[in-house]
């Protein structure tokens, strides 16, 4: 039956008839009552109508929560989409990149249709970027008023253009023209009242509900900004051990923020969430957004905003700081969204335990004495067990206090920078393993230490020679100090390094409570300690030594030249950090230095020698003046040639590279251009790498830089982008720690439509060829 047969307008039209008697026009009306109500049940019988639109990559129809309208009374419609596996469109600020959905209505006259009533979206990682939206079945609701005259009976027609961005590797504009009829029904309180009944999608509007963000209520919102950071903090009193599961916060104003940066935190009255402005963009005068929690444990059970609604909108007032206030107990969560792409590795899954990381942490702080960045630390120590092997070696509690204190130094060293490391982190600064080195002062540092310690096994001087006799007595006393200081300078030595299972370990560690992770630093520092304590505790191995002689002195010299090597590197950092002028200053402090030591060495030796040594009959007086001169040439210098604090990645100017050279077919890394390539279907291979990072170094000459890698990436297709975090990088810190790393090698193969491929730390060529193989 067609309810048009009831329109009163299409009805035929009869001459007036005479008035009935009373009794009649009484019967007349309940007969009419009656078949009003028959004509409303009828109309409700024929539920709202539309006819799906199916494009290539999802079905769109307009849909109503309800059967029928009542004039006047709003009733809730919507868009409903259908993508296709894996394709996805996008929430009303899109993220990095997209278009919100959009619909443009033609209309009964007297009716309207409100705004689109947008349901929590979820994050989308494509490559380094991260845009907002939605996949599967979706609902976008808004409210219709139908005209107020509009007549019982009667079917309203409403068309929409709906418009959206389709997306997977690559983005696709599709639109459709859709249409909805609403049945008329007789409104309540009057005679031919009918109340609609619900349709096939009322389920699907009632989840929906639960989708919208409701007021948020009962928290404190505070937002502040520091440069281009952003802290926005929810607060309330909360009773000992409420769960706080992650929460994630989607902003309502577009290209404002960085999507991808998004650190989440629980404090000790709720959560803090740290996000970045894009480059550029200054600060709002408030933030507004929603924030999204995992939905309740049960039904009706309330979320952690208090009510039903996983979802909460929040607008805050951004205050401009100096330096970002971090609420207390600040502890950093995992990101729950499990639409995140788990990048895969030739070894496996990334996703650890505390128990595997644990044991990642102890093998790689193992390998981690075979790193050419600990070489230098090596040999000193192979310099020591020499001399335990002479004619009269060191009795067993000699050995073991020199063990003990050995690996003292390194677990202790490994605790202090792991603390370090979490509590700028916590503060908010954007930095991984290796972070000290980024400091072209540290470099300095070390540049010295090395030189120093090159010119002693040289026979230069001795360090006992410049230190005031009390201290050198004292020092003499106790040589467990000299070993806790060479496990100290082992570790100083390894932090450019990352062996093989350490760089998951410690992506795992620094995601973890601070308790936690200093565990995994901790295991790091005994695997690294245990080595050389079982080489020092085992003493048959010493007895097939030579015994002492003339070989001793020429051994230490020769392990002198590591240490010069080392210094070669550190200043050759220097300047890619501080360019060549600072790399001047260095060698120059450099060479001040050895001569104030060869000043101070002769003038040692020559006091040691009595009176026959012209030094040794200046007064003391006059040795005092002679020192504090020599000392404040060598402070001066030092501070004329002091390098200064490090500068932010993008003030860096990358060196041109020789054409035809492996490096120029090496890209400045840069996640518009990534998400450009792997959209037109093209692989790209991201080299994270440092000047000061050693294993990168030796992958980049003997793998990365050959003709036979190079020449594979080209056959390949592969585009080729090296991510330098020389110095500090924000973008660099937060690219890493989405693919759970937190220091340098890192190498990622990102593949269209798949997930991303991690390569070991140590790469051989053909770990490359196989991870080519999978595109």
């Amino acid at each position: 039956m067609n309810s048009r047969a009831f329109d009163p307008h299409t009805a035929p039209q009869t001459a007036p008839q005479p008035a009935a008697p009373s009794g009649v026009a009484s019967w007349r009306a309940r007969l009419g009552g009656l078949l009003g109500g028959l004509v409303g049940a009828l109309v409700c019988a024929l539920p709202a109508a539309a006819q799906p639109v199916a494009t290539e990559h999802a079905t769109a129809e307009l849909v109503a929560e309800r059967s029928a309208v009542q004039p006047g009374e709003p009733l809730r419609i919507g868009l409903r989409l259908q993508h296709i596996p894996h394709w996805h469109t996008y929430w009303r600020n899109p993220g990095d990149s997209g278009l919100p959905t959009k619909l443009i209505w033609t209309l009964p006259a007297g009716s309207t249709a409100g705004d689109i009533e947008w349901p929590a979206p979820k994050r989308l990682p494509i490559g380094p970027l991260v845009n907002y939206g939605y996949e599967g079945e979706l609902l976008l609701p808004l409210v219709y008023t139908p005209p107020a005259d509009a007549r019982p009976g009667s079917t309203l027609n409403l068309q929409a253009q709906a418009t959206w961005l389709v997306c997977k590797e690559v983005c696709i504009p599709e639109s459709a023209t859709l249409r909805l009829q609403l049945p008329v029904v007789g409104a309540a309180g009057s005679a031919d009242a009918v109340t609609p009944g619900s349709t096939a999608h009322t389920g699907l509007f009632e989840h929906t509900r639960d989708e919208l963000a409701m007021p948020l209520a009962g928290w404190m919102v505070d937002a502040q900004q520091a440069g281009r950071e952003l802290l926005v903090t929810f607060s309330q009193p909360l009773a000992p051990g409420t769960p706080r599961p992650a929460i994630q916060l989607f902003p309502y104003a577009e290209q404002v923020i960085e999507p991808a940066l998004h650190e989440v935190f629980r404090t000790d009255s709720g959560y803090a969430v740290k996000l970045r402005l894009l480059d550029g963009v200054a600060a709002p005068a408030s933030l507004s957004g929603i924030a999204v929690a995992p939905g309740a444990t049960a039904p009706g059970a309330p979320t952690v905003w208090g009510g039903t609604r996983r979802s909460a909108e929040f607008d805050a007032p951004v205050r401009s700081v100096a330096a970002l206030v971090w609420p207390p107990g600040a502890t950093a969560l995992a990101d729950t969204d499990a639409s995140a792409a788990t990048p895969e590795t030739l070894a496996g899954s990334v996703d650890l335990g505390w128990a595997t990381a644990l044991l990642l942490a102890f093998a790689g702080g193992m390998v981690l004495n075979l790193m050419p960045c600990v070489f230098p630390v090596l040999s000193i120590k192979l310099l020591s067990l020499v001399r335990h092997g002479g004619a009269a070696p060191p009795t067993a509690a000699a050995l073991r206090t020199h063990a003990l204190a050995y690996s003292a130094g390194v677990v202790l060293s490994f605790l202090a920078l792991a603390a370090l490391l979490l509590a700028l982190r916590a503060a908010g600064s954007a930095i991984g393993w290796g972070f000290q080195l980024q400091e072209p002062g540290v470099v300095f540092v070390l540049a010295l230490l090395f030189f120093a310690l090159g010119l002693n096994l040289m026979g230069a001087f001795e360090f006992g020679g410049l230190l005031p006799q009390g201290l050198a007595a004292w020092r003499d006393r106790r040589p467990a100090v000299d070993a806790l200081a060479s496990g100290v300078l082992a570790v100083v030595a390894a932090s450019p390094c990352t062996a093989p299972f350490m760089g998951a370990a410690l992506g795992y560690a620094i995601t973890q409570s601070p308790a936690v992770g200093l565990s995994v630093f901790g295991a790091l520092g005994l695997g690294m300690a245990l080595p050389y304590a079982l080489l020092v505790l085992t003493p048959g191995w010493r007895a097939r030594l030579p015994r002492p002689g003339a070989w001793m002195l020429r051994l230490k010299q020769a392990l002198a030249f590591p240490m010069f090597l080392t210094v070669v590197w550190l200043v050759w950092v220097l300047g890619q950090q501080s360019g060549i002028d600072g790399a001047a200053k260095a060698l120059i402090a450099l060479v001040v230095m050895a001569f104030v030591i060869w000043i101070a060495g002769g003038r040692s030796a020559a006091s040691a020698g009595g009176a026959h040594g012209a030094s040794g009959t200046d007064p003391p007086a006059r040795r005092a003046l002679g020192g504090l001169m020599l000392a404040g040439a060598l402070v001066g210098t030092l501070a004329w040639s002091w390098p200064g604090a490090a500068r932010s990645g993008g003030e860096v100017a990358p060196s041109a590279a020789a054409p035809g050279s492996p490096e120029a077919a090496w890209s400045p890394y840069n996640e518009a251009l990534i998400a450009e390539q792997l959209a037109a279907g093209q692989p790209v291979f991201v080299d994270f790498t440092a000047a000061w990072c050693v294993s990168c170094q030796v992958n980049k000459r003997l793998v990365l830089h050959t003709d036979a890698t190079m020449q594979a990436f080209a056959q390949a297709g592969v585009s080729l982008m090296r991510a330098d975090w020389t110095q500090r990088d924000a973008r660099i810190t937060a690219a890493l720690a989405r693919y759970g790393r937190n220091g340098v090698p890192v190498y990622l193969l990102l593949r269209p439509g798949r997930e991303p491929l991690l390569l070991p730390e140590i790469l051989t060529a053909r770990l490359v060829r196989d991870a080519l193989a999978t595109l």
